[in-house]
C-alpha cells in the first residue's frame, strides 16, 4: 500500500522577535524569520508588517528596502545567511524607539505559495525619575506616597515595608490611593499612596518602593 503526502511549497518555520526591548538602545534588535522553500520556487517575495503596514520589503535578486515608519531605520546590508534564496530575510534595527513597538509579521510568498507568521514586540521607556516620600502624619498612620514619572508602557507601583522579623523579608503595604496620567508623547506618570499603621513601624524601618513595567522584565 503506497503512501503519498504534499509538501508545501514555501513554510515559516519559526520568527525571532525579542519580546521587550530598551528605548533608544544602541545595541541592534535583530527579527528573524527562518523559513523554507523548494529549489525549484520561483517569485520569492519577503515583506515584513508591522501593525499590518509593510516596513520592509525583499524580492530578490533585487535589494531589500525599509518603508514606512522603519524607513532609514534598518541596516540593509545585514545578511542573515549565505543562501540567495534567503540572505535578506531578517531586520537588524540599529536604534529601535518605542514608536516602532508592536505586532511584527513576517510574510512569505512564491508564485505557489505563502505562510505567515506574527509576534509582538514591547519597546519600554524606563522612569525618567522614581521618588518615594512621606506624605502625611495624623497621629495613628503614616502616609508613604511613591511617584514615577515618563514611563512607556504604564506601570505597576508597589510598597514595601521591612518585614518585623527578618531584613530581607519584605511585607507589601495596602494601596489607598492610586492615579496615572498619560502625556502627550505617550508616557505615563503614576502615584501610589499607602497607608500604614504607626505603631507598626519599628525605628529604622525601610519603605520600599518597585516599579514594573509588565512583559518586559523591567523593575
Amino acid at each position: 500500500m503506497a503512501v503519498s503526502s504534499i509538501v508545501s511549497p514555501i513554510q515559516i518555520n519559526y520568527i525571532k522577535v525579542p519580546p521587550a526591548v530598551k528605548n533608544n538602545s544602541k545595541v541592534p534588535v535583530i527579527l528573524d524569520c527562518n523559513y523554507s522553500v523548494r529549489p525549484d520556487d520561483t517569485d520569492l517575495v519577503v515583506k515584513w508588517f508591522l501593525n499590518d503596514d509593510v516596513v520592509y520589503q525583499w524580492i530578490p535578486p533585487q535589494k531589500p528596502q525599509s518603508l514606512g515608519i522603519l524607513k532609514n531605520k534598518v541596516d540593509l546590508e545585514y545578511k542573515a545567511t549565505d543562501d540567495p534564496k534567503s540572505v535578506y530575510r531578517a531586520l537588524k534595527i540599529n536604534r529601535p524607539t518605542n514608536d516602532i513597538a508592536g505586532e511584527y509579521k513576517c510574510f512569505v510568498s512564491t508564485f505557489a505559495d505563502e505562510d505567515f507568521m506574527t509576534k509582538n514586540m514591547i519597546v519600554f521607556v524606563p522612569e525618567k525619575s522614581l521618588d518615594i516620600f512621606r506624605s502625611g502624619y495624623d497621629g495613628n498612620t503614616v502616609n508613604f506616597t511613591c511617584l514615577a514619572s515618563q514611563v512607556y508602557p504604564a506601570p505597576k507601583l508597589l510598597l514595601y515595608k521591612d518585614g518585623t522579623d527578618d531584613f530581607y523579608n519584605k511585607i507589601r503595604l495596602p494601596s489607598v490611593q492610586w492615579d496615572m496620567t498619560k502625556h502627550p508623547n505617550g508616557r505615563y506618570s503614576v502615584y501610589v499612596v499607602s497607608s500604614v499603621l504607626n505603631e507598626t513601624l519599628r525605628p529604622g524601618t525601610l519603605v520600599h518602593c518597585e516599579l514594573r513595567i509588565p512583559g518586559t522584565g523591567y523593575s
